[in-house]
């Protein structure tokens, strides 16, 4: 299993979680099932959660919007959660949903989000969205950004084809999931 860095908002989630006697998060058990994939999956996947160069927050935003374009209940739910406890309001979150458009998000933020829609639709960037992307990121960020798309996004189709259905608290307290119209 992911052992989140200590002090981070997922080692909180993680410790409250298991001192409320919760069981292990839905994606954790399915997972189980494949031993040597879990392991070799996690290990990619403690880097891009845990040691991104975008920070935990631009991750949380990045995660939810493929979340949004894969229909992945589970882990908007997830990360709604988290990104919440990193401070990002609710209005903020109903932006991702939205795509970044509506006012609360900084152009950085919107850029990420715009830069996710591309990925997810054309496996591709634009040279436009590229080159802005190269003003406010490094080269280490941008392949980051790639890369945690491309992690979400496996983790959104499995969690969606395995039915993973969210906890009742995160259902009860995460704003909802809005599909965009296309």
């Amino acid at each position: 299993m992911m052992k989140p860095p200590p002090g981070s908002v997922y080692a909180t989630r993680r410790a409250n979680r298991e001192s409320g006697g919760k069981r292990v998060a839905g994606a954790f058990a399915v997972l189980a099932h494949h031993p040597d994939l879990t392991r070799a999956f996690l290990s990619f996947n403690r880097h891009v959660l845990y040691e991104n160069t975008l920070g935990e927050r631009l991750v949380e935003l990045v995660v939810l919007r493929v979340a949004v374009l894969r229909g992945s209940a589970y882990e908007w739910a997830e990360h709604a959660a988290v990104a919440r406890e990193l401070g990002v309001s609710d209005e903020q979150i109903r932006a991702v949903a939205a795509g970044g458009d509506a006012e609360g998000l900084p152009a950085s933020e919107s850029l990420l989000l715009r830069a996710v829609d591309e990925l997810r639709h054309d496996s591709n960037l634009s040279p436009g969205t590229w080159n802005e992307l190269k003003d406010h990121f490094d080269t280490r960020q941008i392949i980051d950004l790639l890369f945690t798309v491309g992690a979400y996004d496996t983790l959104a189709v499995a969690f969606n084809c395995f039915g993973l259905e969210v906890d009742q608290d995160l259902r009860d307290s995460t704003p909802p999931m809005v599909q965009p119209e296309n």
